[in-house]
């Protein structure tokens, strides 16, 4: 399999193991402090691990059904969605903390931790969410001449 893999698919490998910063990211940014804990945060982390997990299955079918599939499509476009959606909750969840942060609370050591671990999870996921959309545009496997 690894003999069939173009560029494509490895940026697909590359967003997944970006996911998967992104969900470790997330899930300390939501330890640090029970203050600052996500409300749904196994619903993120779930949704986190399945955008991770529909990526490796768009690296895995082009492969067996030839670039460009429905399965390798779906794939892509599901995990772009579960990232976005948790990036979405992620920022709605910190927009507070992070305005405190920035203007009248600005000595919040705990908060800045917390908002280091949570731009580390973001960008991991939003890095995740541009490589596969880089990646859609490609091969992701090479065919036989």
């Amino acid at each position: 399999m690894l003999k069939k893999l173009t560029f494509g698919s490895w940026l697909t490998l590359i967003a997944a193991v970006a996911g998967i910063v992104g969900v470790v990211g997330m899930r300390t940014s939501s330890s640090i402090d029970s203050a600052y804990a996500y409300k749904t945060v196994s619903t993120l982390t779930v949704m986190g691990v399945c955008g991770v997990l529909l990526c490796l299955v768009a690296v895995w079918t082009p492969t067996r059904f030839g670039n460009h599939d429905i399965l390798s499509t779906f794939g892509t476009v599901g995990a772009i969605a579960l990232f976005m959606g948790v990036v979405g909750t992620m920022i709605s969840d910190r927009v507070l903390m992070i305005a405190g942060l920035f203007s009248y609370n600005s000595q919040n050591m705990v908060g800045w931790r917390v908002f280091y671990a949570t731009v580390t999870g973001v960008v991991g996921f939003v890095l995740g969410c541009l490589l596969l959309i880089i990646a859609s545009f490609m091969k992701n496997a090479k065919t036989a001449k």
